[in-house]
C-alpha cells in the first residue's frame, strides 16, 4: 500500500504520522519546502519518501494521492499532473479551494475517464490525526470510505457531487466562525462593564433549557414579526457599544440581515401558514 501526499504542510504530516502505524509501505510526499529532503523511516513498516516534483510523484505506484496545497494553488497543482494520470489510483481533494474549482477539477479529471473525491476536514487533526472526521462527495466517494475503513478513518460520503462536502464546511463555518467571533463581541461589551460572568450565567440558561432544534426554530420564527423592531434596538445597541468603545463587528451584520428579512416582507409571505417552522421561514426568505 503506497500514499501520495502533494502538499506536507498539517493536513499531510499529521494524516502521515498516524496512519503509518498501519500496513502503508511508503508514502511520497512533494512539497517545496522538503525539497531535497532524504527518505526516512517513521514507522517499523513505513518509508516517508520525498519526492522533487508533483509529476514525478504521480508517476509512482500509488493507491491514493492526496492533494492538500493552499486553497489558491489548487487548480493549479491538478492542471499541472492531470496528464499524469490513471485509473488505477484514487484522487483525493483535501483542499479548502472552492466548490466551484473543485468541479472545474473535476470535469477535467473526468474528461480522462477519472474522478475527483471532494474531502472536508472536520475536525482538528493535532487531536484525531488520520481519524479526523472527513466529509466526502464525489462519484467515487463511497470507494474512499470502503479504503478508509482499512485505517479506521471517520469517512462520511454526502454525495456522489463534487462540490458537496466543501459547500457542507463552508455553511457550517458560517456558524462555527460566525459564533465564536459573536462570542467575542458580547464577551468584549461585557467585560467593559464588569458583567461578564452575569452574562455567561443568563446566556448559559437560555441555551441549555432547549434542545438546540428548538432553539434554532424559535428563534428564525421570531424574527418574522419581530424584525423590524429589532433593527431599532440593534441601532441603540450600536451606539451603546461604540460608547463603550467596542467596535460593533457582528453587531452591524445582525442590523443588516434584520433589514433584509424586513425588506423580504417575511410576514406578508407566511400570514396564512398555520402551522410555521424554520424551515418555511427560510424557503419564503429564498423564493
Amino acid at each position: 500500500m503506497n500514499i501520495g501526499f502533494i502538499g506536507y504542510g498539517e493536513v499531510g504530516r499529521e494524516i502521515t504520522k498516524s496512519i503509518s502505524e498501519y500496513n502503508v509501505d511508503t508514502i511520497y510526499a512533494f512539497d517545496p519546502l522538503f525539497h531535497g529532503s532524504e527518505s526516512k523511516n517513521i514507522s517499523e513498516v513505513t518509508t516517508l519518501s520525498f519526492i522533487n516534483t508533483p509529476k514525478e510523484l504521480v508517476k509512482k505506484s500509488i493507491d491514493i494521492l492526496f492533494v492538500a496545497v493552499p486553497a489558491n494553488n489548487a487548480v493549479e497543482v491538478w492542471n499541472s499532473i492531470i496528464d499524469s494520470l490513471d485509473s488505477s489510483t484514487l484522487y483525493i481533494d483535501l483542499t479548502t479551494a472552492s466548490a466551484e474549482e473543485k468541479k472545474t477539477i473535476a470535469d477535467k479529471l473526468d474528461k480522462k475517464g477519472l474522478n475527483l473525491i471532494d474531502a472536508a476536514i472536520m475536525g482538528a487533526l493535532k487531536v484525531y490525526g488520520h481519524k479526523v472526521p472527513m466529509l466526502v462527495s464525489g462519484v467515487n466517494g463511497h470507494e474512499f470510505v470502503n479504503w478508509g475503513k482499512k485505517f479506521d478513518m471517520n469517512l462520511t460520503c454526502i454525495s456522489e457531487k463534487v462540490g458537496d462536502a466543501t459547500n457542507f464546511k463552508f455553511i457550517r463555518s458560517i456558524f462555527t466562525k460566525g459564533l465564536s467571533t459573536l462570542l467575542y463581541e458580547v464577551m468584549e461589551t461585557a467585560e467593559k462593564l464588569e458583567l461578564e460572568d452575569e452574562i455567561l450565567d443568563s446566556i448559559t440558561s437560555t441555551m441549555d433549557r432547549d434542545p438546540f432544534e428548538e432553539i434554532v426554530d424559535r428563534y428564525i420564527k421570531s424574527n418574522v414579526p419581530h424584525s423590524k423592531r429589532r433593527e431599532k434596538e440593534m441601532e441603540n445597541v450600536i451606539e451603546f457599544m461604540k460608547r463603550n468603545g467596542v467596535e460593533p463587528y457582528m453587531t452591524n451584520g445582525t442590523k443588516s440581515k434584520l433589514e433584509y428579512i424586513t425588506q423580504a416582507k417575511l410576514d406578508e409571505k407566511l400570514k396564512f401558514e398555520e402551522e410555521l417552522n424554520w424551515k418555511k421561514v427560510i424557503h419564503a426568505l429564498n423564493s
